[in-house]
Parts: structure tokens; sequence; C-alpha cells
């Protein structure tokens, strides 16, 4: 694969198994393809999912955007949905999924039928920046989560996301001075300053001494990584450079902004897929849609959060960090493994009453 001169993002999703000075990603996507499925029940019950929804919350009045390979809205458990839709691959009107990556991301959060998803209430903006690869270049992630922040670019965020799902990731590496993913970090930074949650995958570069993926990088991001049924940390999962190793990271994180933040359910997950598929899939990228949705069932209770500004998404960081599950072996308060934990929705919910 000749990648020189291109900053390249992948999806993150089963294991990374090559990564190239220039920064291109080649994954592996083991797919395993079903015609019928059920929801990977233990995923929704270790994150307090179906707490929330047994007391209505399902991401009413709250706007998802997910930067992917687009959505098959002919999916069957999918047709509910009437998405805003942007094209920058291939500049096609009517959304479509060449790949199948995205469609599974959006199924785990928006799915009906026989696997209900966190939040499939939740409004959706869906952007093509991933190519039928899985592959996307930096400025077109950015574009991409621009266009989440203000679909009709008319300078008012009223109609953009609340939340931007990024299953996605990159390599930094210091070049005299400049670092690839620069313009996707920065369209993070601007999203977060309005006051939008951004939920990006760890990466899966793990178990080796590097640290998240960018835009994972960006501080107030939320960089989440995967952990199995059993709750252990994927053996993939990227692990977070805290301590300013040199050429990773050059200043120290502090809480609760330490990488990665949290973790979720992430190794065979089955969600929706192309053509009317499902699929089982891995990754730290699956397990954003989780974290994601979990965030719509909090704005939806406590919407005085949503599109306030920085502060309020520190606060709601802070929230998350103070109520994640700690977990067996990991390190407190924050671990370069497991973050601060396992995300917890209802313990996060009631924490935020009264603020």
């Amino acid at each position: 694969m000749n990648c020189k001169g291109k900053t390249l993002f992948s999806i993150v999703s089963i294991i990374m198994i090559a990564l190239s000075f220039s920064g291109c990603i080649v994954h592996s996507p083991d797919v395993v393809y079903l015609e019928h499925a059920s929801r990977t029940e233990w995923a929704f019950v270790v994150t307090q999912i179906n707490e929330l929804n047994d007391l209505g919350f399902y991401g009413s009045n709250v706007t998802i955007g997910i930067v992917d390979t687009g959505i098959d809205v002919n999916h069957s458990a999918l047709q509910h949905l009437n998405v805003v839709w942007k094209d920058y691959v291939n500049n096609k009107s009517i959304p479509y999924d060449d790949n199948g990556h995205g469609t599974h991301i959006a199924g785990i959060i928006s799915a009906r039928g026989e696997l209900n998803g966190t939040a499939p209430e939740a409004d959706l903006i869906v952007v093509k920046a991933l190519d039928e690869d899985g592959m996307g270049s930096d400025k077109t992630i950015a574009k991409a989560i621009y266009f989440c922040m203000d679909p009709d670019q008319d300078g008012n965020i009223s109609d953009g996301a609340d939340i931007i799902s990024l299953s996605v990731g990159g390599f930094d590496w210091p070049i005299v001075g400049d670092f690839m993913g620069d313009a996707s970090n920065k369209a993070c930074q601007a999203a977060i300053e309005m006051g939008i949650v951004v939920v990006v995958s760890a990466g899966n570069n793990g178990p080796y001494n590097s640290d998240v993926s960018p835009p994972a990088t960006v501080s107030l991001t939320i960089a989440v990584g995967a952990i199995d049924r059993s709750k252990n940390i994927a053996e993939w999962s990227s692990r977070g450079d805290n301590d300013g190793l040199p050429f990773v990271s050059f200043d120290d994180r502090y809480d609760p902004s330490k990488k990665p933040e949290v973790v979720a359910p992430g190794v065979g997950i089955i969600s929706t897929y192309k053509d009317g598929f499902y699929a089982n899939l891995s990754g730290t990228s699956i397990a954003v849609p989780f974290v994601t949705g979990i965030i719509a069932l909090l704005l939806e209770g406590h919407p005085q959060f949503k599109h306030k500004d920085a502060m309020a998404v520190e606060h709601l960081k802070m929230v998350l960090m103070n109520t994640a599950e700690k977990l067996e072996g990991q390190e407190e308060p924050h671990d370069r493994y497991y973050g601060y934990g396992l995300i917890q929705s209802y313990d996060a919910f009631l924490a935020m009453e009264g603020d």
C-alpha cells in the first residue's frame, strides 16, 4: 500500500496488523456474517445501559454524529431512522455503506428489533469519511467533524451533534514539529469548545508501549479502550502514555483526561452490518458506540449539559471518572490499560442529579 505524502486513518476494529512510518494503518476485517442475531446482552448489563433504558431513557432529543464508512438505512433494524447524511468519499446523496463498519457502529447505538441499541431514539448525523477499505485522510475526517457540528453550515450549531462518535484512529509521529492528524485534532478541539462531547477509539496497538491513537490524544476527548465479557482488557487495546515519554506525548496528562478515560465492551459484539446482515466484530472502535449511547442517555436526562462549553464536557468527564467501575488488577485512580474503569450508566446518571 503506497501512502506516501498522506495522513490516513482507518476504522479501529479487530487488530491492526501493520503500521507504516507514513501513518497508514492496515487492519484485518475478520467479519462473521449472520442472517439473524440477538444482541450481545452482557455488554448492556455490565455498563448498566439496561437500567437507564428501564427508566425510559432511549436518547430522545439528543443528536449523535457518526463519522465512519456510512450506514445501510435499508437494514431492517435501522429502517426507522431518518438520518442527516453527507458523503465526503463518493459524494452520493443517498446513505449507503460499502464497508459495513459504520452500519455496525450505528446498530449498537440505534438498532431496533432483534437487537435494540443503546439509544435508538437519538437523532443521527452520519458522515461517510472512510472508503470501502475503511481508510480516510486526516483532512476528510476533519471536514466530517465540522459537518457534524453544523450540518447546514449556517453558523448555528443547534441543529448539530451533541455527541460525535469517532471509531477511527491514526498515528501521531513527530516530524519537525508537525503531527499527523493535526487537522482532525483541531476539529475535535473546536467541537469540544462548543460543548460537544467527542468519543474516540483508543486504538488497537496494544500491548506495546505506545499511546492512544489520534485524535484520542486530544485532551478533552473521551478515549475508549475495549474489554471482553470477563471484564479483561483486550490484549490489542491501546495503552495510554500519561508520563510524557519521548516521541510519544510531550505533556503530562491530568485528571479527568488521562488516556484512555474509560473502557467498554469491544470483544465479540454482534450488531447490524451492510446488505441486511449482522456481524460479530471486535475492536476499540466497537467499544466507542457503547460510550456514545450512554452519554446520549445521560444528556437526555440532564439536557443542561448539551452544547454548553468545554467546562461542561470536562464536568461530564469527571462524573464518568468518579463513577466508573474499578476492575480487578486496575491501578487507581487511573490505569494505562483500563483508564478510570468500566463506564457505568446508572451511577453516572445519579451523580449528575442536582448539577
